[in-house]
């Protein structure tokens, strides 16, 4: 594909999705290791950056690098990450009731915010939780009727598995603003441009200099055309062919569209 070898001369970061770009599930997409060196050994920075903030940086560390990708803390964004530092630099007091999973908890407090019941918090965040109870939901309403600003650190419907879809962090957050009349104060992930802000400020990066790449167009490339990335779909995960023709001609239409990750090594 020429005009993608092209379009990726004057790019200098990739933003690279997860689940349905790199892997499935616990399955890595055949070719996504080779694919991740072909874009270093071409002289590009890659993060890898994920909506989901189920799961601490650590664990996707860990996970890349069982399929062969080399990673580090410092490769990893997640949007639970982009949430805690939301909140840090707007009140590095601030009180924080979270529904959501460990990763999220845990990025909560390395930003040293406190994390108290839904009664006394200032924020109240919510995530992807695969724990999630009916108490949880009460609680999340009370925090938010007590006058907690809501958060949510993604508005995705559902998320991809190597099982077939799953509801992510939107039907949670969907439950809250249906109880509470209130919809979220602020959304970080894709497709907010927060979360692509934070991914160009914390790697030095120029929009007209990056490129994203994902699976889903009302998430992934929604935001880089926000923000003014060059945009790659992968049909690998939540899209498929018929979606894309379904988005042609719209303001979301991606830049290049790919069978799968294998597909940017031009």
């Amino acid at each position: 594909m020429p005009e993608l070898k092209q379009a990726l001369r004057n790019i200098s970061l990739i933003i690279l999705d997860m689940d349905g770009v790199v892997y499935l599930g616990n399955k890595p997409m055949e070719g996504a290791a080779r694919a991740v060196a072909f874009l270093r050994g071409s002289g590009k920075k890659v993060v890898f950056l994920t909506n989901n903030s189920e799961s601490p940086r650590s664990f996707y560390v860990r996970k890349l690098r069982s399929m062969g990708i080399a990673a580090g803390e410092e490769n990893v964004i997640t949007s639970g990450q982009v949430a805690a530092d939301y909140i840090r630099g707007r009140d590095p007091q601030a009180k924080v009731f979270v529904i959501g999973g460990p990763g999220l908890v845990e990025e909560i407090r390395r930003a040293a915010l406190k994390l108290v019941g839904p009664e006394e918090a200032d924020y109240l965040v919510v995530g992807i939780d695969r724990e999630l109870t009916y108490q949880k939901l009460a609680d999340g309403l009370r925090a938010l009727l007590a006058g907690a600003k809501f958060i949510a650190t993604n508005p995705d419907r559902v998320y991809p598995t190597e099982k077939g879809l799953l509801p992510g962090a939107g039907a949670i957050v969907a439950a809250l603003e249906r109880c509470s009349g209130r919809k979220p104060d602020v959304v970080i992930g894709k497709p907010s441009p927060q979360i692509i802000r934070f991914v160009l400020r914390a790697f030095g990066a120029k929009p007209k200099e990056t490129a994203i790449v994902g699976d889903q167009i009302e998430t992934d490339v929604k935001a880089g055309k926000r923000v003014g990335l060059l945009t790659i779909l992968v049909l690998t995960g939540v899209v498929k062919k018929e979606d894309v023709e379904k988005a042609r001609g719209t303001k979301n239409f991606p830049d290049f569209v790919v069978d799968s990750l294998e597909g940017v090594i031009v």
